[in-house]
């Protein structure tokens, strides 16, 4: 085999493997409300969080790429108050104001 079909090859294998961390991960934060263990789903969602970036570069896009996608996605779930987040509670605002800063917006 030539050298980059290996590395295509090699690619999507890792692909694979990190879907199925990312299917874990959110298996363990039901684990962990289940179990009351704050200790299991803070480090479940640390797993969810980075597992997706790093799939993220994986399938060829940047970190700072998924970033922007993400502010957007939250700025609208925040017009559509998403879930009732952002007039029960300003979740998404809060959220909003701690990934970016106003200053950067």
């Amino acid at each position: 085999m030539e050298p980059v079909a290996l590395d295509v090859i090699k690619n999507s294998k890792k692909i694979e493997e990190l879907k199925v961390e990312l299917l874990k991960a959110q298996w363990q934060v039901q684990h962990g409300t289940l179990n009351a263990s704050e200790k299991e789903i803070l480090e479940s969602m640390a797993k969810l969080v980075g597992l997706s970036y790093l799939l993220t570069r994986r399938l060829g896009f940047d970190f700072s790429r998924l970033d922007r996608v993400l502010y957007k996605q939250i700025a609208e779930w925040q017009q559509e108050n998403y879930y009732e987040l952002e007039s029960e509670w300003g979740d998404l605002s809060l959220l909003l104001s701690y990934l970016v800063p106003e200053e950067d917006r």
